[in-house]
């Protein structure tokens, strides 16, 4: 029985094409005359010979798939032990932080309704002396507390977010919204001291202005007492003049004081340019202008003038009771509103950072049954 010449399977006498391959058969003459035979494969041929070809795999593949399972599988595990380890570990070290940072949070939630309550009882009306000791104690606090926040934002930096599971990444941002919303009421706050520093220095310019004028003023009434004396004097003993050469001196000595105390209204005009204090200046300028009248009349009555002296002198006698003697102003409830109007906004912060640490709390209570 003849064999196909591509494929080696068993074809019949005479046929033309292999039938399991379509391979055209051309048959020749082997020699001896005989046709020639094809030669099966040796699969088939070891087939035909009643010897089944071999299907099992060599003993050394197996061994080497089954290592590199083993080796596979112990790579994986040693790479899950580790990242476990180290999920731990994140984790222990985040307790660590977190704590240390709501301890350092805790000491400044100690003094801070102190804090506050010293900050609204703030009164100018001690003067400016006690008021700034009160407000540099209260400098002082303040200085100590952002110490502590400083520590607080420095722990939570450590944390090593990335490593631990998804909740502690809301958890620590609610955390530092809360932490920013404190140091915003504390940054206020130190603005509100500075604020408090600047006013107490524009008051205690204030205050020297208001003494000068003062001082200016009680030498204006002895200077208008001695004019009165030189009038009197004038119909008596004519040649008596020290009346008003004493009215002289004591006027002039006003306005000198009244220069002072315009210098000292300017300072304080730089120090709080907002401060309108330009009935400061015209009650200056009205002290001025009668201390010149006094002088005039002083020296026409010295002199005997008398047609020169009378008018002036009604002049002194019926300016001298709408002299302008208050220059001061409110300084207390400017200074109250000022506070108020800060503190109204530190503890809008201070609200928000609750209601963040409210929500933070919620979150690890949820994850930490």
């Amino acid at each position: 029985m003849p064999f196909c010449r591509d494929c080696g399977n068993q074809i019949g006498e005479g046929d033309q094409f292999c039938k399991q391959c379509g391979a055209a058969q051309q048959p020749g003459t082997a020699p001896g005359g005989q046709q020639p035979q094809a030669q099966p494969p040796p699969a088939a041929a070891a087939g035909a010979a009643g010897t089944a070809p071999s299907n099992k795999t060599p003993l050394y593949i197996l061994i080497g798939v089954l290592s590199f399972v083993v080796l596979a599988g112990i790579i994986v595990g040693i790479v899950f032990l580790v990242k476990g380890c180290s999920g731990e570990q994140a984790v222990e070290e985040a307790d660590k932080y977190v704590a240390e940072a709501l301890g350092y949070i805790d000491e400044v939630d100690e003094i801070e309704d102190d804090l506050i309550a010293e900050t609204k009882d703030l009164d100018f009306s001690v003067g400016a002396e006690q008021f700034q000791v009160e407000v540099s104690s209260i400098q002082d606090q303040l200085q100590d507390a952002t110490v502590k926040l400083d520590a607080a934002a420095s722990s939570l930096q450590k944390i090593d977010r990335p490593s631990l599971p998804d909740w502690w990444d809301t958890y620590i941002s609610l955390l530092e919204r809360a932490y920013e919303e404190k140091r915003q009421a504390y940054q206020e706050w130190q603005e509100l001291i500075t604020r408090l520093t600047e006013i107490t220095e524009f008051i205690q310019a204030y205050e020297a202005m208001v003494n000068t004028y003062n001082a200016a003023l009680d030498l204006i009434d002895q200077a208008v007492a001695q004019h009165s004396v030189g009038c009197n004097n004038y119909w008596l003993e004519p040649t008596s003049i020290s009346g008003y050469t004493n009215a002289i001196n004591l006027a002039n000595a006003a306005l000198a004081q009244l220069a002072d105390a315009r210098a000292q209204m300017e300072r304080a005009s730089q120090l709080e340019p907002g401060v309108d204090i330009s009935q400061v200046a015209n009650a200056i300028t009205q002290l001025e202008d009668y201390a010149t009248i006094v002088i005039s009349s002083s020296n026409w009555g010295a002199a005997g003038n008398h047609e020169q002296h009378w008018p002036l002198c009604d002049q002194v006698r019926g300016q001298y009771g709408s002299l302008p003697r208050d220059i001061s102003f409110d300084m207390v409830s400017w200074v109250a509103s000022i506070i108020d109007e800060y503190v109204v906004s530190i503890e809008e912060h201070l609200a928000k950072e609750a209601e963040y640490r409210r929500r933070a709390a919620e979150v690890w209570a949820q994850n930490n049954p």
